[in-house]
């Protein structure tokens, strides 16, 4: 869950949309509240929003590892219950916070990523950016461009994952790009929908790896 303070009457105010937020009421106070810090907040841990993106591919890390750990423990008669106990409890916070995480997460992209849009292999674009959640993206479009609250279907293969990932779509915003061509150019944002956890799963890892490693993230 994500949190923030009021300044006024120094009360947590909760909610799961604060990144997208520029103000907020307190519950409490009933004052409106500028969202400045925000935190992501677990059962037993909380931390900055930009500590924790600024260090998700470490987090994400110290999970495997904590994962392989909790995986030995189970298997070792010698390990005592509290310890067993402990490492879970790790685990599960750890999770939780990674889950806090991810939905607000977005890669920008330093190299092309391809994307097609709707069942014409010939209407491409490409990623600027990406998230678990939705993405922005850029594409020259020689008629219409899609129209905001209309649901597209994207087709999208990430490097060295053989199965092209099919998402549907609900278009957010429609911009014009600035491009000094003659093609008209348009950045398209879209949140997915319905999306299946196996594609959500393949969409973060492919973030967390690129966040580590930029050059994963080459032109398809």
């Amino acid at each position: 869950m994500l949190q923030t303070n009021c300044p006024q009457c120094k009360g947590v105010i909760r909610s799961p949309y604060l990144n997208d937020l520029s103000t907020i009421e307190c519950d409490k106070c009933k004052e409106l509240v500028t969202v400045d810090d925000v935190f992501v907040a677990t059962s037993a841990f909380t931390i900055h929003r930009e500590d924790l993106l600024n260090r998700i591919t470490r987090f994400q890390r110290l999970l495997k590892e904590v994962e392989k750990e909790r995986a030995l423990l189970t298997q070792d008669d010698t390990a005592s219950e509290k310890t067993i106990k402990s490492v879970e409890q790790f685990y599960q916070t750890l999770q939780e916070l990674l889950a806090g995480a991810r939905s607000h997460f977005r890669l920008e992209m330093t190299s092309g990523l391809s994307v097609q849009i709707g069942p014409d292999d010939k209407n491409r674009g490409e990623l600027i950016n990406l998230s678990s959640e939705g993405a922005s993206i850029e594409c020259a479009m020689l008629e219409n461009p899609p129209q905001t609250k209309k649901t597209i279907e994207l087709k999208l293969t990430l490097p060295e994952v053989s199965e092209v990932l099919t998402l549907l779509a609900k278009v957010v915003w429609v911009r014009k790009s600035v491009r000094g061509a003659a093609t008209q150019y348009y950045n398209v944002g879209v949140n997915f929908i319905d999306l299946d956890e196996s594609v959500r799963a393949s969409l973060w890892d492919f973030i967390v790896e690129t966040a580590s490693n930029p050059q994963a993230a080459s032109t398809v």
